[in-house]
């Protein structure tokens, strides 16, 4: 990946976009996709829609969800603690314990995941699997009111920005689900407008919204385009780690995706063999 790819990725990952709060990753998107398009927009649903050879056919639509799971303040404690929503599914395991960035009209306000010490817990609730409501985000405040003068219901929150490079070309974050995917359109739509007079086609590139609460933007922006031909882009789990039986799930390794053609065109022209392909509802 070259320098201004990476920059571009990270970009994507450090912006906050839980699902229904996309504006600020949406506009970073169609900034980038304006210099490599003959068209971008975005919908009244918030979709980003970047075109190619918008005239001519067969017309390509490539879809990767923008969104992100989130959370979402739901209830202020008389002591300030912050009970919230979830936004998408969670594993509620993981969640204790990290740190939260809460998106107000002001800025950001620093949280941390609370729950009742395993110390102070008997040995029945410790077996229990923890409910949502049983969890709460300490952001060092004294009182409901020092609160309420910080954040409000209905704000959004994400995970701490955390973009990271592990080791050699991996790279760790919160929102790989699906931001790459957004990002890969991007990326095939840049390679393609460099030599859109041999497209024979039209593509759309469409960083789509509100994937994690039931794939919303993708069936909106679909209907919107028409297009011939719909490849979703998004991820997977890995099954290459030790917990893991591949004879029930089969072998997928980090990294480990099917190799693509040097020339962009030509890997549009044999997109059947690397992706699900179907048609579009009309």
């Amino acid at each position: 990946m070259d320098k201004e790819s990476l920059k571009f990725l990270k970009t994507l990952m450090n912006l906050p976009s839980p699902s229904g709060y996309e504006q600020k990753i949406r506009l970073a998107w169609i900034a980038e996709m304006k210099k490599f398009s003959d068209e971008v927009k975005s919908d009244v649903h918030g979709n980003a829609i970047a075109v190619v050879n918008p005239e001519k056919r067969p017309r390509i639509m490539l879809a990767g969800h923008m969104d992100e799971l989130g959370f979402q303040v739901g209830y202020i404690h008389d002591k300030g603690y912050i009970y919230f929503n979830q936004l998408g599914g969670f594993d509620i395991g993981i969640i204790p314990g990290r740190k939260v960035r809460i998106h107000t009209k002001n800025g950001d306000i620093l949280g941390v995941v609370g729950k009742k010490a395993i110390h102070l817990t008997d040995k029945e609730e410790r077996e229990k699997v923890l409910k949502p409501h049983q969890l709460y985000i300490d952001i060092g405040v004294k009182n409901k009111k020092e609160a309420q003068e910080l954040v409000e219901i209905g704000d959004p929150m994400t995970y701490d920005t955390n973009f990271e490079k592990l080791r050699k070309d991996i790279y760790v974050s919160r929102g790989f689900d699906d931001k790459t995917g957004a990002f890969i359109v991007a990326e095939v739509m840049k390679n393609i407008f460099k030599r859109r007079k041999e497209f024979k086609g039209s593509l759309y590139s469409v960083a789509t919204v509100q994937e994690e609460v039931g794939m919303r933007g993708a069936r909106t922006s679909a209907f919107g385009i028409d297009p011939d031909v719909g490849i979703a882009l998004d991820v997977t789990h890995a099954t290459d780690t030790p917990d893991v039986d591949q004879k029930k799930v089969g072998e997928i390794g980090l990294a480990m995706g099917l190799p693509l053609h040097e020339d962009p065109i030509s890997t549009i022209k044999s997109s059947k063999c690397l992706w699900t392909v179907q048609r579009s509802i009309r």
